[in-house]
């Protein structure tokens, strides 16, 4: 009774719905409420336009448009991969997902089986997928996300995302915890393409604009003295999907004692912001432009220049 109450019902039928459904109409179906929610929500729709307008001055308006709208399916993707995420095998993710990079990565796993490896990633296309392919490659994830309010709803969803053995660690504390885990040889994710509050970000440049971008991956590393992996997920045709992935050895800059902590976050949070912009870039209507990535801004800013509204 108290889950029927709390709403999680609702969001099993609907996952249920969508696992039934033929994916190629769910998308449509999906896409089209994303568009209809923009008629009724112009502030993100505000948002979304600026934020286009910001990354791709050089765009015209008929592009921004096509883009903004083709980003709906996108989203719907996103939530149709999670509905099914708990029937995906390790052959369906073979047959479906490309990654040239996996190889590489077992070759540093098997030359530095106790150090864990901290992967920065983000909101662009399949990113629920992305980490489920990871312990069926044998390599599971530890990944803070931000929790539910409907606990029942958080319990369900964490529960799906541990099915196959990954890790979710909650916000609160989440910091102790990545360090620890980095230490004890676990591959650690961390989402840095959002805008966060003054006091938790460093300023770089994000499609040429300095946006307040996290500095967690960036401390994380230093701390842990790790390899950084930078990676995303694009859709192919044909239900298919390549994994997009960049690896950074900062090693060089640890131990350099001549650069202030500030300085060396600000250069590996800089370096790791132009490597997921470069993805970004290959398939931008599967980013999140409804967030105000631009928000925050330095001193001497005006905000609502940048916020879109």
């Amino acid at each position: 009774m108290r889950e029927f109450l709390s709403g999680i019902w609702i969001v099993q039928l609907l996952t249920a719905c969508l696992r039934s459904v033929p994916r190629t109409l769910s998308e449509k179906a999906l896409s089209l409420l994303g568009q209809l929610f923009l008629l009724f929500s112009p502030r993100h729709k505000r948002v979304a336009k600026r934020n286009l307008s910001l990354a791709f001055p050089e765009k015209d308006e008929i592009w921004r448009r096509a883009t903004l709208k083709s980003s709906f399916k996108y989203l719907a993707k996103v939530l149709i991969d999670f509905s099914r995420l708990p029937k995906l095998t390790p052959q369906w993710v073979d047959e479906h997902v490309e990654c040239d990079f996996i190889k590489r990565y077992r070759v540093l796993k098997d030359q530095n089986p106790r150090e864990g490896i901290l992967i920065a990633t983000g909101h662009l296309g399949s990113f629920e997928l992305l980490a489920h392919c990871m312990p069926m490659w044998g390599h599971p994830l530890s990944f803070v996300v931000r929790n539910f309010k409907w606990r029942a709803l958080d319990s369900w969803w964490t529960k799906s995302r541990e099915r196959f053995g990954n890790k979710v660690i909650n916000r609160k504390g989440a910091f102790r915890e990545v360090g620890q885990l980095l230490q004890e040889g676990r591959d650690v994710a961390l989402l840095f393409d959002q805008n966060v509050k003054r006091k938790h970000a460093v300023f770089v440049d994000w499609f040429g604009i300095p946006a307040a971008t996290s500095k967690t991956v960036a401390i994380a590393a230093l701390r842990a003295k790790s390899k950084v992996m930078v990676a995303g997920i694009l859709s192919l045709p044909n239900d298919r999907y390549r994994v997009l992935a960049d690896q950074y050895d900062f090693a060089f800059l640890y131990g350099d004692e001549s650069v202030p902590s500030e300085e060396k976050v600000r250069r590996i949070t800089q370096v790791l912001a132009h490597s997921y912009e470069k993805m970004i870039r290959q398939q931008p209507e599967a980013w999140f432009w409804l967030h105000r990535r631009w928000r925050t801004r330095p001193d001497g800013d005006t905000e609502n220049l940048y916020a879109g509204c």
